[in-house]
């Protein structure tokens, strides 16, 4: 896969096709290979699509402590657009991407937004976010990321650590955990606890689709419920029985869901562009 060096820091990504663009963005300790499938279909849509793997994550770069904030984030994904060409693109994101999908449709002419079990106002799950959050583990953290022998989570692969499972969608997400280091998993936990995107999601003019998972567990459904009900003319799905592995859970619903969003959010430009 091509890599390019955006304000000093390489980023891995994969472009298919012509057409209006599309940019997915993956969820905390992914990468950009969650979105292989949908890439092939948004091709044969009639869409260039691009897929990236974040900085901290997949065989992108991975710096070191302070620099993983959604400010950060946001600047590094709007320059990666403009080195790459990438005009007026439709963001797409999941969870930790989902996130970045809202904040990049604040600062950047986007055409269209989906984001999948996005965290609007930094809380996660009830348990996850009452743990992440506790002095002593942020205090454990810390002192992890001050650690030579913790640099990266690659370490997993020594004797003793648990076997790769034979599960397709696991064993990719244990390899891309496997692939990332302390200090990108921690910040990237650190970027969507630490902000608050509620007070300013009515700013959001793209058409824009929340979709949810009704048993996620790990990142509450009610942030996806408060980002539709706060974004003018947002709609949300919410699929009752799935968690929030819900892009893997129901691929071909998702897909289709994703391109039908889009080709809507097509005829909206042209019907303002006509008028």
């Amino acid at each position: 896969m091509p890599t390019i060096a955006v304000n000093g820091l390489r980023v891995n990504y994969e472009t298919l096709g012509y057409g209006p663009d599309v940019v997915l963005l993956h969820g905390w300790v992914s990468s950009l290979r969650m979105w292989v499938r949908s890439l092939i279909r948004l091709v044969n849509a009639g869409y260039r699509a691009t897929a990236v793997d974040l900085i901290g994550f997949g065989d992108s770069d991975k710096p070191a402590t302070g620099w993983y904030t959604l400010s950060n984030y946001t600047a590094h994904l709007i320059a990666l657009c403009e080195q790459l060409g990438i005009d007026r693109p439709a963001v797409v994101g999941h969870s930790m991407g989902g996130t970045l999908a809202l904040n990049l449709a604040l600062h950047l002419d986007v055409s269209a937004v989906v984001a999948c079990a996005p965290v609007v106002n930094g809380k996660l799950g009830w348990s996850m976010h009452r743990f992440l959050t506790s002095p002593a583990t942020r205090l454990m953290f810390n002192w992890m990321q001050a650690q030579p022998f913790f640099p990266r989570l690659g370490a997993l692969n020594m004797p003793g650590a648990p076997r790769l499972t034979r599960d397709p969608v696991r064993r990719r997400n244990q390899e891309d955990l496997r692939r990332s280091t302390v200090n990108s998993t921690v910040g990237g936990l650190k970027t969507v606890v630490d902000h608050q995107l509620e007070h300013r999601l009515h700013a959001i003019t793209a058409p824009t689709l929340i979709v949810i998972g009704g048993h996620d567990f790990t990142v509450s459904p009610s942030q996806g419920r408060l980002a539709a009900h706060l974004i003018p003319g947002a709609r949300l799905v919410e699929w009752p029985a799935v968690g929030h592995s819900l892009i893997d859970d129901r691929p071909d619903e998702f897909d289709r869901l994703l391109i039908e969003h889009l080709k809507n959010a097509d005829k909206s430009d042209v019907s303002v562009i006509s008028s």
